[in-house]
């Protein structure tokens, strides 16, 4: 087995193991987030599968669908009241930046180039894993939801 093919094999065990344990443990913001992941990391392949210029850096598909997953990161964090989404959006824009500067950049490895979008994406996917973490398990219904408007509700109902 090469390097490259066992840190694949290692990111996607990881991936898998976070997306269960969101999903399995987590509220709504982290089910969502384990879903955006979930959807970028799959259109991400099929792509790549499909379209044998999408490995190399800033291909308009891939970037299309980085672009889409710091949307919905970003939505994710305005929209709810955990703070892990604002991590994961920016570890996605992040990503975003090293597409563009590994095109702007044509002598850089594509290894090192890979190499360093994996680097965000276990960034992104720690963040998720923590933010699950630290959900307690006992939490009100309220929190569980992670909805903006439900805790301001919650807070007016208690003053």
């Amino acid at each position: 087995m090469t390097i490259p093919v066992a840190l694949a094999a290692a990111f996607n065990v990881a991936m898998t193991a976070t997306l269960i344990f969101a999903l399995a443990r987590g509220g709504r913001p982290e089910r969502i987030g384990a879903l955006i992941n979930l959807g970028g990391f799959a259109l991400t392949v099929l792509i790549r599968l499909l379209v044998s210029t999408a490995w190399t850096p800033a291909e308009a598909l891939v970037l299309l669908i980085d672009a889409a997953v710091v949307v919905g990161f970003f939505w994710l964090a305005i929209t709810t009241t955990r703070f892990w989404p604002i991590w994961a959006a920016g570890f996605g824009l992040a990503d975003l930046f090293m597409s563009v500067a590994g095109a702007l950049l044509p002598h850089v490895p594509l290894f090192a180039y890979q190499s360093g979008l994996v680097i965000y994406a276990y960034l992104a996917l720690g963040a998720l894993a923590l933010g699950t973490f630290r959900l307690p398990s006992t939490a009100k219904p309220y929190i569980r939801n992670g909805s903006r408007r439900l805790w301001l509700q919650h807070l007016e109902e208690t003053s």
